[in-house]
């Protein structure tokens, strides 16, 4: 405000004003620009993070301090995405663990599985055709004692042979420590079978003069062709060993 000689006075400032006047929020005061402010998140990369979690968690790590809108989308989506996977996991291994036992029971209590593996057919056990007399090799006796036709744990053609052993050695040992046992069709050696639990297939050491009957189980090629036994000594440079044809029913 000035008078007439055009003499300055102080004017205060009103009452809705501040002195000295403010500059805008944000107003840098050394070009006079605004800062850029952020746009909208990006729909797109919150999408991809959903997606893929780790892109998620690399595009928050690097916009969040730039971007921070997008930056929290991305995370938020990737965390979901994350939580969800992991939702879904457990739930499709528990179901398939769940599907797997009632496919194991349906096939064990399927009565055409029953009635093959509970009645077992006995097979002849032919005359000896033995390179030993009275089955004896070495210090150890061996006989054919039964075989019977079975099914293995996956449903295949097997046969059960039980072998009567006696060691007649100065020391305690067992069947698969002394003796070797291969079992073949048409000239063609059979694998060894694994059977259910209730089947007792665990070998033991005996004392010198005990008698122990030994199960054996192998894989059938067919059910009729006969089987050629051959039991030799495990630890021995003899070429001994003990024949026994068995003949399927």
């Amino acid at each position: 405000m000035a008078d007439e000689n055009n003499n300055q006075y102080y004017t205060p400032p009103q009452d809705n004003q501040t002195y000295p006047p403010q500059p805008p929020q944000g107003y840098n005061q050394f070009n006079g620009n605004m800062p850029p402010q952020e746009e909208k998140a990006s729909v797109g990369l919150a999408i991809l993070s959903f997606i893929i979690p780790l892109v998620g968690l690399i595009l928050f790590i690097v916009k969040k301090d730039k971007k921070p809108k997008t930056a929290k989308a991305c995370g938020i989506c990737a965390l979901v995405s994350f939580i969800i996977n992991i939702v879904l996991t457990v739930i499709i291994t528990a179901t398939s663990g769940a599907l797997f036992s009632k496919a194991v029971d349906e096939t064990m209590n399927d009565s055409s599985y029953s009635e093959k593996y509970d009645d077992e057919v006995d097979a002849n056990t032919g005359d000896d055709s033995s390179d030993t007399s009275d089955n004896v090799i070495g210090d150890y006796k061996c006989v054919v004692k039964e075989a019977k036709l079975c099914k293995d744990y996956a449903g295949k053609d097997a046969v059960l042979i039980t072998y009567e052993f006696t060691n007649n050695a100065s020391d305690a040992t067992s069947f698969d420590v002394a003796l070797s046992d291969s079992v073949y069709q048409d000239g063609v050696g059979l694998e060894t079978a694994v059977l259910d639990e209730d089947t007792d297939l665990v070998d033991v050491e005996i004392k010198p003069g005990v008698t122990k009957d030994v199960k054996k189980a192998y894989v059938l090629r067919d059910a009729s062709t006969p089987l050629e036994v051959e039991i030799s000594e495990l630890f021995s440079l003899s070429d001994d060993k003990i024949v026994t044809t068995v003949n399927m029913k």
